[in-house]
Order: C-alpha cells, then sequence, then structure tokens
C-alpha cells in the first residue's frame, strides 16, 4: 500500500474514533485533511517538522479567509503513527493568516519557523483521547479582518444568505449624506467571524467594487473595471483624437461611466482637466469622488447632497435617462461650437433581458428588473434602421450607449468616440446613427482580465469623417503574467451584412402536437410551447439559430427562435448546425468570428462540405436529437444519426467516402454495436452518439467523486471518436465554412 494510501486509511480511523463524519461535505474542504467544528486538522504519518507542516495548515487558514470562509480558532497537528496531537491556536499566527501565498501549500515551507504549541496531546491513552474529543467539540473561530483580498468572498458569502441585499447593505458606508453601517462594519451574520471594519471609506476596495455588486446588481449594471495595462494603450487612442482638435477650440473628455475611475486613472493632469465623469452605482460614485474629483473638470454630480443617494444609485447619473442627456452641465459644452466632444468609455455591455426575461436549463422564465429607459425606448424607434436587429439589439447596454453617443453628443466634424465593446455593434448589427463613421485605429484586447470570460473586446477610436468602410484591423494585445502588456498580432474584423435569420424557412404542418424541449433535447413537461409545434412525419428535427445553449433537437425548442428541418431541407440545413458550432478555441476569436449569411447560398453547390456536415452532425455529441416516447404517447425517432435505416444513413450510402470518413463510420458501427449490449438499450429507438453517451454509457461515482464507467470499451471508443470528429471538423469543415461566409 502506497503512503498516501496509509495515511488516508489512518485519517478515517481517526475520524471513526472521534464521531466525525467525513461523509460530511463541511469536514473534507478546501484541500484541507478536515474541518470539524472549530477545529483545522492536519494529518502526517509521521510528523518530523513541525514548523513546515504547521505553515502548511497556516496556509490553509488565509485560503479559508480569502475565499470567505470561517477561520477555525484551533490548528491540530496529528501524528499518526505516534499518536500524538500538536494543539496550536489560530490567533498566534494571525498576520501569517493575513498574507497571500501562491502555490501549492504544502511546498516552501522550509524556513518557517513556529512558536510553542498550546499542548502536545498524547491520545493513545484515555486522558489524552478524552482531552481530545473536549476539543473537537469546541466551535471557536479567529475573527478575520476584512482587506482587498477577502472582500469578495466574504461578499459572495454575505449574499448566498441574504440573495436580497444590496452592496450597501455589506459594506456600508459613513461619509456621506446618507449613514449606512454595513455588515462589514457592524457584523451581525459575521459577528465573531470577522472584527469590524473601521476605514472611514471605501476607497480601499477600488478595485473590486464591480465584483461586489450582489448578482441582480451585477445583472443591472454589467460592471467591471478597466486593467490598467489597457487603460494605458487606449489612452494612446485618446491622445489622437485630442491631437485632431481645431487650434483654439476648448474639448471635453466624456465618461458616463466612470465606475471608480480606472481607465482615467493613467491620464494626466492636463487631460484630466477636460474630463467630465459619472457613474450610476452610488459606491462607484463615492470613490470616484475620493480619487479624481480635485483633478477633473465636473463629476456628474458635482457634490452630494440630499437624495443624491438613490436605492444605491446615484439620481441625475443614469446615463440612460432623459434627465441626464438635457443636463445643462453637459449641455454647455455641446452647444458651444467651440468645445469638440470626446467620448472615452468602457460601458457595460451584458443584455439586461428586461423585455422577455430569461429561461434556465429546465425552461422555467425568470425576469431581471430593469427600467426602460428613455435611451432604450428612443433606440428601438429606430431599430429598423440597423443592419442586423432585434430586439436583444437594444436591450444590450453597451448598444445603448454607443447609439446614444452619435445620436445626442457627437455632432462636430472632430468631436470623436473611444470605445471598449465587443465588435458585434459595428460588425454585425450597424446600430450608428449612419454607417459612415471613419475607424481611425483600433485595438482588441481579453476580456479575461475584466473580471470576465476570455474573449475579444476590442478598444476603437472613430471619427466623425464620414468614409465607408467593411472590414477593420485591430492589433491584439493580451497581458502576461508579469501583468505586462503583449501584443500579439493583426486581426481583421469585417462587417456582415446578413444574419443566419435569412437561412430560417418558415414551415406551416399539419399535425399540432404542443410539445417542446429542453435546451438538453428532452421534452420539457408541464410547460408552455412558445411556438407552434408540430409532429408532422416531414419533420426531422428542430433547429434554433438564437440560443447559445441549443441547437438541434427531435422536437420545437420550447421557447422558439428556430424553424424546422424537413426530409426536404434538412440536408442543405446541416451547414449552418456545423458553422454555428465553430470551436472558438482562442480569446480573440470569441466575440469576433460570427456566422453570416454574407454569400447566401453558394455553399449549397459545394457537394463535399454537404456530405462532411452531414457526417459531423451525425457523429456529435451536440446534436441532441434523441429517440423517446412522448408524453402523448407517440413514439419520435432521431433520423438524424447513423442508426440502421434512418434518413442520414440512407443519405449517406448516396455519397462516396473519403477513407478517413470510412474510418469514422466503421468506429461508429463498432460504437453502436456495443451500445446494444448495454442494459439500458432500446431496441425500439435509432441511436446517435448524443443519446448513447448520456443514457447507455452509464457510470457510478467512486469516494472521490471520479466516474467509473460500467462498459469501459464503449466508453474509450466515444472519447476516440470525440477526437477524431475534432480533427475531422478542422481540417475539412471549418475552411469550408470561411470559405462560403457562413463565418467570418
Amino acid at each position: 500500500m502506497k503512503k498516501y494510501e496509509i495515511e488516508k486509511q489512518g485519517q478515517i480511523e481517526f475520524f471513526e474514533t472521534f464521531r466525525i463524519d467525513y461523509q460530511d461535505n463541511n469536514v473534507l474542504v478546501d484541500y484541507t485533511d478536515g474541518v470539524w467544528h472549530g477545529n483545522l486538522l492536519e494529518f502526517k504519518l509521521n510528523i518530523s517538522n513541525i514548523n513546515k507542516v504547521l505553515f502548511q495548515a497556516i496556509k490553509y487558514l488565509s485560503k479559508m479567509r480569502i475565499k470567505g470562509e470561517s477561520v477555525p480558532a484551533n490548528i491540530l497537528l496529528i501524528s499518526l503513527n505516534q499518536q500524538i496531537c500538536y494543539h496550536f491556536k489560530s490567533k498566534d499566527y494571525f498576520p501569517e493568516i493575513h498574507k497571500v501565498y501562491f502555490g501549492a501549500s504544502s511546498k516552501d515551507n522550509d524556513n518557517f519557523v513556529s512558536k510553542p504549541y498550546i499542548k502536545k496531546i498524547d491520545y493513545s491513552k484515555q486522558e489524552g483521547v478524552f482531552e481530545l474529543l473536549n476539543l473537537l467539540r469546541t466551535s471557536e473561530y479567529l475573527p478575520i479582518d476584512i482587506d482587498e483580498n477577502c472582500i469578495v468572498g466574504w461578499a459572495e458569502r454575505y449574499y448566498s444568505f441574504y440573495p436580497k441585499a444590496s452592496k450597501g447593505d455589506f459594506i456600508g458606508d459613513d461619509n456621506g449624506e446618507v449613514k449606512i453601517i454595513g455588515e462589514i462594519r457592524a457584523p451581525k451574520l459575521f459577528k465573531g467571524l470577522i472584527n469590524p471594519y473601521t476605514k472611514k471609506t471605501n476607497e480601499k476596495f477600488k478595485y473590486l467594487m464591480d465584483k461586489l455588486n450582489d448578482k441582480l446588481k451585477k445583472k443591472t449594471l454589467g460592471a467591471f473595471y478597466t486593467p490598467i495595462p489597457y487603460c494605458e494603450k487606449s489612452k494612446e487612442l485618446l491622445e489622437m483624437a485630442i491631437a485632431n482638435i481645431p487650434k483654439g477650440n476648448d474639448y471635453i473628455i466624456l465618461d458616463r461611466c466612470a465606475g471608480t475611475g480606472n481607465l482615467e486613472s493613467v491620464l494626466t493632469d492636463e487631460q484630466l482637466s477636460h474630463c467630465v465623469l459619472s457613474t450610476y452605482e452610488y459606491y462607484e460614485y463615492k470613490v470616484l469622488c475620493e480619487r479624481l474629483a480635485d483633478k477633473v473638470r465636473l463629476i456628474i454630480p458635482p457634490v452630494e447632497m440630499e437624495g443624491t443617494y438613490d436605492c444605491g444609485y446615484v439620481k441625475c447619473a443614469d446615463a440612460m435617462s432623459e434627465e441626464y442627456i438635457n443636463n445643462p452641465l453637459i449641455k454647455q459644452y455641446l452647444d458651444n461650437p467651440k468645445c469638440n466632444i470626446i467620448m472615452y468609455e468602457n460601458p457595460p455591455y451584458n443584455d439586461t433581458s428586461s423585455i422577455t426575461g430569461e429561461y434556465d436549463e429546465d425552461g422555467k422564465k425568470f425576469t431581471t428588473k430593469n427600467k426602460e429607459s428613455f435611451v432604450f425606448m428612443e433606440m428601438s424607434k429606430h431599430k429598423k434602421n440597423f443592419r442586423n436587429s432585434n430586439i436583444s439589439t437594444v436591450r444590450d447596454f453597451a448598444n445603448r450607449f454607443i447609439w446614444s453617443a452619435y445620436e445626442y453628443y457627437l455632432k462636430k466634424p472632430n468631436d470623436a468616440y473611444i470605445v471598449f465593446s465587443p465588435v458585434k455593434y459595428f460588425k454585425t448589427l450597424g446600430i450608428f446613427k449612419d454607417e459612415r463613421k471613419k475607424f481611425v485605429r483600433g485595438f482588441l484586447f481579453n476580456r479575461k482580465w475584466f473580471h470576465a470570460t476570455a474573449s475579444g473586446i476590442s478598444c476603437i477610436l472613430w471619427s466623425n469623417s464620414k468614409e465607408i468602410e467593411s472590414k477593420f484591423i485591430l492589433d491584439a494585445y493580451d497581458i502576461d503574467e508579469k501583468g505586462q502588456l503583449k501584443h500579439l498580432h493583426p486581426i481583421e474584423i469585417k462587417q456582415i451584412q446578413c444574419n443566419f435569420n435569412n437561412y430560417q424557412e418558415k414551415y406551416i404542418g399539419n399535425s399540432i402536437c404542443g410539445l417542446g424541449c429542453n435546451n438538453s433535447g428532452y421534452e420539457v413537461l408541464n410547460h408552455r410551447v412558445e411556438t407552434v409545434s408540430y409532429d408532422d412525419d416531414d419533420i426531422v428535427s428542430y433547429f434554433c439559430l438564437v440560443s447559445a445553449s441549443f441547437d438541434l433537437g427531435r422536437l420545437a425548442y420550447f421557447n422558439g427562435r428556430g424553424f424546422y428541418l424537413t426530409k426536404a431541407n434538412y440536408i442543405n440545413k446541416l451547414s449552418l448546425f456545423c458553422a454555428k458550432n465553430y470551436p472558438l478555441n482562442l480569446w480573440y476569436e470569441k466575440d469576433v468570428i460570427n456566422v453570416s449569411a454574407d454569400r447566401g447560398d453558394a455553399y449549397l453547390k459545394d457537394s463535399k462540405l454537404l456530405k462532411c456536415s452531414l457526417i459531423y452532425t451525425c457523429l456529435s455529441t451536440l446534436n441532441h436529437c434523441i429517440s423517446f416516447m412522448g408524453s402523448n404517447n407517440k413514439l419520435y425517432l432521431n433520423e438524424l444519426c447513423f442508426d440502421n435505416d434512418t434518413l442520414a444513413t440512407n443519405e449517406l450510402k448516396n455519397r462516396s467516402l473519403t477513407q478517413e470518413e470510412q474510418d469514422l463510420i466503421q468506429l461508429w458501427n463498432l460504437i453502436l454495436s456495443l451500445a446494444k449490449e448495454t442494459k439500458n438499450y432500446n431496441p425500439l429507438y435509432k441511436y446517435g452518439v448524443y443519446q448513447i453517451s448520456n443514457e447507455l454509457n452509464t457510470y457510478k461515482l467512486d469516494e472521490d467523486n471520479n466516474k467509473i464507467y460500467d462498459y469501459n470499451e464503449l466508453n474509450g471508443y466515444l472519447e476516440v471518436l470525440k477526437n477524431k470528429l475534432k480533427t475531422y471538423y478542422e481540417n475539412n469543415i471549418s475552411p469550408l465554412l470561411f470559405k462560403y461566409e457562413l463565418l467570418k
């Protein structure tokens, strides 16, 4: 038996001896050997260097503090072979617990020197067992200090208890018109777990204010901050815009969504003196004033007065309101013919879902409270003029900021706009008031560093020159492990004139069934289907163009937004499925490469693409067509798979296959033969790879949550197919999708 297994067995025996329920999810947490009541347990077969083991335990406590978890008051180091427990108090290592450690907790511990232990307990004797039992029953914790390293973890824990709480309820502020104490300043939920935060302001948390928003505010504001390296790079565009201001003219740099002022933090004093800033979130406004009020020309509102605080927001600072657009403090510059406007913004770019709400994976609808602003209403009137648009175009906050910038502010020839945003606003949507804003220069940044997922976000300088352009070159920049800007290569962005909706075909059937499926392809029961749902014999599947979580299903997707594939058209539509599932492996492809219909039906002349699309679709787990017995007692069969005598199988017989394709089909036949031997196989069904993976490739979980498959051979071949299919897509399908501009 290996050393680790012996140690693990000794740990279990200890738990059983001292009646510790080690099956409890709250015991074996955060890679520790165990947390029980107010005790952190660290086990070793033999503790030969108590300093190293203690430091490892201290690192665990540091990580618990950062994650917002209660820090045990006792540290118990247990030498299993010796049956000795060394008892330490966490408070004796308060400064060490408040440091941040990188790397594995068990590494680089040689130089640590411990203080004397409180007690050495020999639990091989009855009196030692009794003493250790009493110690393990204690539920005392170390009150920790809140700082910028741990506040996000404790905030998330707070909101898990109080989902409807605001950020003011958590952090509070005692420096303004409205005095809000806040949990961190007078702990109630966390009493005895954290020390009251005594700093007068929240300046210390300025870089984390976006992450401190509760989930509803995150949804409403789409808040995030701009990393300093990207601020410094975007400053180059600002200086280009300033250099273009006519001699003798004044100018303002307007940022309607400044947050805590990161974007402006790298500007010179001269540049700051031209800045007019605002932010809608009250606590960000407070920090913004603390940082920049004495340096900029104006912050809206200039001072906090009675009524400034409005349920966590700043009255008069909602940039999407008519009141803000008509604010005389801003209009004085707009109306001045000798003053140019340079807008410099990193707007929130989430979809507020204020119109239709959103759906979870089970098809249950929920809504996000969002006031239909003045800009929302006005932009809705103009969306018919956008190149490609639907209501989600207006719901997206970034689109509102960009549209309103040109609608209300950028009127003079030398005005300019430097804006951070995904490229869709000009690439696919065309939401500028006219299509002739001149691209001057731009960058593509990795959104990962904005407290978000890795994807491309553009930063572009637009001028008011009226020149038509159809493609743009952006220099891509990432941030390396040292926090330095790293130039990658130029990225070409091509505008899209026609979107995928052009490929929809209207279908009017005969047999209305009223059934629908969720994004997993399975029937949704007791849920209204928001489209006309048919089950005519002519129907093969339902293809959804809009939803990010659903592509192909045997039934209509419950919220519609798609169209039926029939026996007559399905072979011509599978290339669209392949395009929609382009993998986007690189961050500078995400939110940059889009599906397109710019070349119309040109792709239909390529028989290779049609054949490859058929093979990929029928072997992909992303195809969620399944066979099943419906709630109406009708058997629905999957025709988009290569089971015996399906529509797809018969179609494939008419195609000439390459050796690579023959190998894929041979592998599939082997998988199908193994699937038929499984316990859950239903001979009435036609099976595809997705349904085999979901229903027949069964497994159990071991004690470490590892999957132990019931049919190892089947599982192995499914993995091989997945890898081979990925290569097949890359070599045979992807280049053709770009050739025919189904991807662009």
